[in-house]
Order: C-alpha cells, then sequence, then structure tokens
C-alpha cells in the first residue's frame, strides 16, 4: 500500500465518478476490518479499501487476545469463532531461569490465570463450567472481559472480511489499492485514489474521515511526518522479533515436562497459558493455537542480539538453548518464519483535527510481551468512533476528547515499554525483581478495570451501537471516554497522564538498580511461584520473610471469592466464613485489587530497599 501523493490540500471538484462516503479506511487486516465494522455499526457509511484478494498468504504474528475481546466478540460477531474455534487459553505465565534445563525448575515464575483452577475443585477445563460463568448476569460481557483467546488471524480476519462483504454500510473494494491520498484543510473533504489490481480500473473517494489501518505501511505516520519514535526515545533500548509457526503440535507432545502439579494437588500444563520465558536479554513467547499450530517468537535487545549470522539463525540458536523444545519444534515443522527489525515505534497523533486518524500498526507497534497489540488498538478503534460519531452525527468535534485521545494513548505506549525496558537488563535474573516488576505491571492494567468492565457492559448491551443506548449505557461509555486509558485510569485521581508514567518508569528503575547490585555481588534471594487470578488480587510475599536463600516459595495467595463448598480444606480461610454472596465478593474483589495490591507493592519495595541496604551494610563491615 503506497500513495503517490499525501501532501494536504484543499479538494478539487468532484470527478464523475467519484463516489462519496462518510470514512474510508485503508487497509483490511484484523483491525482495519473492526475499525470499519465498528463504524458501521454506529449508522456510518464506509469504504473499506485493501487488497486482500492478491495478497501472499501468510499466517500471521499476533494471535494473543489479553482482556480485549469485547470488539471482537460484539462488533466482529466473531463470539461463536472464539469460543469454539479458538484456543481458549487459562491466562499469562512467566518464567526465568529455564535455559539449558530439560524439566521445568525455573527460578522464578508468575502466573495471572483468567480463572481459579488451582483453588477450586472444579476440574473441567471449559470456561463455561466455571463457577463465576454460571453466576454471571451478562455473559457475553463476562467472555469478553475474562476469557481470552489465541487465534489464527486468516481463520479470524476470513470471518470478519464476509461480515464486511454482508454488512450493507461496507463498500469493501477488497482487490484494490490506495494509490493517492489528497488531505482536505480545515474541515475540507479528503480524495483517495485507489487502483483495483483486478480489473485495472481507478476510483476516486471523497469523504470527511480518514483512517489509516495500513499496518506497518504506515502510509500517514510517513508522510505526514507523525512518526515520533526518534523523538522519544532517550536511551539505547531497541528489539528485534524473529518468529516461526509450527504444525503438528499435540497434547502428548508437552507431557509430562510443562506439566506443574501444586502443593494442594492441583495440576495444569504451561502450554495451555500465553507462555513466556525469559533469558538474558531475550524473551519467548509460546502461543498454542488450533488446528495442531503454535506460534513462537524471540524478541530480543538489539545490544545484545543471540548468536547466528541470519535472523533464521539467530532463532533456532536461542530455541537450541531451551531442552524442553526438543521433540517439539524444528525445521521439519516449520510453516512460516519472519523478522520484524524494529518492534517498537508510535506516532505523536492517533487522531487529528484535521479528521484523520491513525490505528493499529500503522500508529504504533509495542513489545509484545503483554500482549497488548490488538488489545489497544480495538481501544483507540473505540474512541475514535465517539468522536467520528459525534462529528457526523451532532455536528461537533470534540477537540478536548481529541487531545485526550492522542495524550493518554501516547503515554500508554509509554507505560508498556517502561514495564519491559528494565527486564531486557538483566535483573530479571533476580527472583525478587521478578516478583516485584510483575506486581506493579498487574497494577497498572488492573488499574483500568472498571473501565474495563463498564466498556465491554457496554458493547455486550448495545453490540457497539450507540442508537441503542440505555441511560446506564450512556454513563458507562462517558466514563469509559474518560477513564479507559491506563494513565488516566479513575485509579490515580486525577494525576497527570506524563507524572503516572513517570512514576512508574521511577519504580521500576529502582527495584532493577538493587537487583543488579545483588547480581553483580552474587547476594542470592529465594526462588519464587506466584499465582494471581480474578478472584485471587494479592501474593502472600510475607512469606518471604526469613526464608532460605535456596528455598522456592510459593506466594500464591488467598482466593477471596470462591464459594467455601468449592475449596479444599486447606484453602479456607477466615474470608471463606464471612457472610457475603460470591457475588458480593467478586464485586469487593475488583473494587479495592487495584489499590490493596499497589499498597503491597510498596510495603515490599520498601523491605527490599531495607534488606539490599543490609545486604551492603554488612558487606562494608566485613571490609
Amino acid at each position: 500500500m503506497t500513495a503517490s501523493e499525501t501532501t494536504p490540500t484543499d479538494a478539487d471538484a468532484p470527478l464523475p465518478d467519484t463516489e462519496q462516503t462518510e470514512v474510508t479506511v485503508i487497509g483490511a487486516g484484523i483491525i482495519g476490518l473492526l475499525t470499519a465494522l465498528s463504524l458501521a455499526k454506529r449508522g456510518i457509511d464506509v469504504v473499506l479499501v485493501d487488497d486482500v484478494v492478491h495478497q501472499r498468504p501468510s499466517y500471521k504474528v499476533g494471535e494473543s487476545f489479553l482482556v480485549s475481546t469485547g470488539m471482537a466478540r460484539t462488533v466482529g460477531q466473531l463470539d461463536d469463532f472464539l469460543n469454539d474455534e479458538s484456543f481458549v487459553k487459562n491466562g499469562v505465565w512467566f518464567t526465568y531461569g529455564m535455559e539449558g534445563e530439560k524439566e521445568f525448575r525455573p527460578d522464578a515464575e508468575w502466573v495471572v490465570s483468567a480463572m481459579s483452577e488451582f483453588t477450586t475443585t472444579e476440574s473441567s477445563d471449559d470456561f463455561r463450567d466455571h463457577y463465576l460463568y454460571k453466576r454471571a448476569k451478562d455473559r457475553l460481557a463476562y467472555r469478553a472481559l475474562t476469557v481470552d483467546q489465541q487465534i489464527c488471524r486468516p481463520d479470524a480476519e476470513e470471518r470478519l472480511r464476509e461480515t464486511a462483504h454482508r454488512d450493507p454500510r461496507v463498500t469493501f473494494r477488497d482487490s484494490a489499492r490506495v494509490s493517492g491520498v489528497d488531505l482536505g484543510r480545515a474541515g475540507g473533504r479528503h480524495r483517495l485514489t485507489w487502483t483495483d489490481h483486478t480489473s485495472g480500473r481507478t476510483g476516486v473517494v471523497e469523504c470527511p474521515w480518514v483512517i489509516d489501518c495500513s499496518g506497518r505501511t504506515r502510509l500517514l505516520a510517513k508522510k505526514l511526518g507523525h512518526r515520533a519514535e526518534e523523538k522519544v526515545f532517550t536511551d539505547d533500548f531497541r528489539t528485534t522479533a524473529v518468529w516461526g509457526q509450527f504444525d503438528g503440535i499435540t497434547d502428548e507432545l508437552f507431557e509430562p515436562v510443562w506439566r506443574y502439579d501444586d502443593p494442594a494437588g492441583d495440576s495444569t500444563r504451561r502450554d495451555l497459558y500465553t507462555l513466556h520465558l525469559w533469558g538474558k536479554g531475550y524473551w519467548i513467547w509460546i502461543i498454542r493455537l488450533s488446528k495442531g499450530r503454535v506460534s513462537v517468537g524471540v524478541t530480543f535487545d538489539q545490544s545484545r542480539p543471540p548468536r547466528g549470522r541470519t535472523p533464521r539463525e539467530q532463532f533456532f540458536s536461542v530455541l537450541a538453548a531451551y531442552p524442553v523444545f526438543d521433540g517439539v519444534l524444528g525445521e521439519d515443522n516449520l510453516l512460516e518464519f519472519r523478522t520484524y527489525r524494529n518492534v517498537q515505534y508510535v506516532t505523536d497523533t492517533f487522531v487529528h483535527r484535521d479528521r484523520y486518524a491513525m490505528i493499529g500498526d500503522s500508529a504504533s507497534i509495542i513489545d509484545a510481551y503483554y500482549s497488548q497489540g490488538m488489545g489497544q488498538s480495538c481501544q483507540t478503534a473505540w474512541h475514535v468512533g465517539n468522536v467520528i460519531q459525534k462529528d457526523l452525527r451532532a455536528r461537533e468535534l470534540d477537540l478536548g476528547y481529541v487531545d485526550r485521545i492522542n495524550r493518554a494513548t501516547f503515554e500508554d505506549w509509554l507505560m508498556i515499554r517502561t514495564m519491559v525496558r528494565e527486564k531486557y537488563t538483566g535483573a530479571v535474573a533476580d527472583p525478587r525483581f521478578f516478583l516485584l516488576s510483575h506486581m506493579l505491571d498487574l497494577v497498572v492494567i488492573w488499574s483500568t478495570g472498571t473501565a474495563r468492565v463498564r466498556w465491554a457492559s457496554w458493547l455486550s448491551r448495545t453490540g457497539g451501537d450507540p442508537s441503542k443506548e440505555t441511560e446506564r449505557d450512556r454513563r458507562d461509555r462517558e466514563y469509559c471516554e474518560q477513564g479507559l486509558f491506563y494513565s488516566r485510569s479513575h485509579s490515580w485521581r486525577g494525576m497527570p497522564e506524563h507524572r503516572v508514567r513517570r512514576a512508574a518508569e521511577r519504580l521500576q528503575a529502582r527495584i532493577a538498580r538493587r537487583a543488579r547490585w545483588r547480581l553483580e555481588h552474587g547476594e542470592k534471594v529465594p526462588g519464587i511461584f506466584c499465582q494471581l487470578s480474578l478472584s485471587r488480587a494479592l501474593p502472600a510475599a510475607w512469606r518471604l520473610l526469613g526464608a532460605p536463600q535456596d528455598a522456592r516459595v510459593d506466594l500464591s495467595g488467598t482466593d477471596y471469592v470462591a464459594p467455601r463448598r468449592l475449596r479444599r480444606p486447606q484453602a479456607r480461610s477466615w474470608v471463606s466464613r464471612l457472610p457475603l454472596t460470591t457475588a458480593a465478593r467478586f464485586r469487593i474483589v475488583l473494587l479495592v485489587r487495584t489499590e490493596a495490591l499497589f499498597a503491597l507493592f510498596l510495603v515490599c519495595d520498601a523491605a527490599d530497599a531495607v534488606d539490599t541496604w543490609r545486604r551492603k551494610a554488612r558487606r562494608l563491615l566485613r571490609r
């Protein structure tokens, strides 16, 4: 997808064969399709332009949804596809210390489960059998909020293309490419020229709004000078990703090595989660997919590249260092291999007052560690859709909202970068840093919990169509317009976005400095395992007090929600005796978990600082 002209000019007089529409979306990948369909749901006419007919088939990277399936389930009509034809994952599982190991005996593991399967007597792997799902009043909203999938992108996009072709408000030019863009100034209409690669015919679209979803082509960002990565990168942290998709994957390949047995007697396999393995300056993702496939990738710091002359050699040299992959992955079952030289970039503008927007990879890419790409893109598409609808239907271009989207989305991108940057430095080898860093990350992610609940409910009840709003839906939408951003969460009590991000940066840097000092001076700390979930919000960090340095301490906390009858005797506590219903417990946990986890982090941070100071003092006295 290229543009011969993108310099803003006043629109000329319409050509005889010019078609008129309200929004033109450039690019029909998963984000372009969802953006077009979300606008159509609002009653807006859309022309969607992308030559998918002549595209080379690709399995595509970006297969993991994390608390972000609402748009896909409602607007994209993929609910049945996600439930029945995709790989429903149990959560995310982060590990350090597996290099060279034939069995899973890592130094540190951090698990966030969608459900609480380690603490209840329920044995079914189907989320529809879980007690929380059975009690949910709005099960579609519950699925949108908590049930995460790992999808085969080509299959999902084929379903979305079929939906787009059926939608009467979407004109899908699926064999055409944009060859020219003239953007009107000060409210003038935009003009896009396209060329059909099947018929050779050329056409023109005129519209008040243009949205660039062209992916890494970054059509508008490049030509209009919106690329901001070189302006904001004040360090040497750059990353590259090498990735492959493999077939012939069965459950038996992961038995028994990948299995985890917890002290209470429950058992699960790590491959049923989105699994991340950390090494020095890199991490590996393992994402099981339907149809016997698996996506495996390595993201590494460009200053510390793996061994190998080519990206392919680098990829397999990393996998060779992990015996747990033996018999699972190899050249013989590799379907596709891809390299992404730079996996960090960002635009300074996501939606412009001259009525154009950039969404998805056309705007930004961030480290895939927390699977935030599709979720953040869908969130931006929803915000931009609100702006466009107000402009086209109410004749009100909400410039305050435009500025808020640009400011908060940019800071969100920087916050996600902050979450992973220190982990690449080697501090991740320290189990205490592994715990504290992931605790702080989860504080940020959970901070939008209330907004995400209300967004999922709004999508479920309205289907993405504001004309179906009740008064309750309107309040939910307005709440999310303000707070559905990591840096603008209501948990921060009105603190400016850049201050929230800088506070997170300082905290991550502080715990990383102490961890690197311990590692450089051979100061050992106990290994850790910690599993949290919707109903297990706090790690039992106090168990580290007095633990031997060579111990591996289970910090998995108490389940505050599960009914007493579902708890094993050893998992019961005073909490299970409180005279509260399961629904009441769940609401309380969702309400206080962010603040409670942050408070616990601050206590642990202080304890870590005191302990590190004590170790330094002891060394000085020994001298």
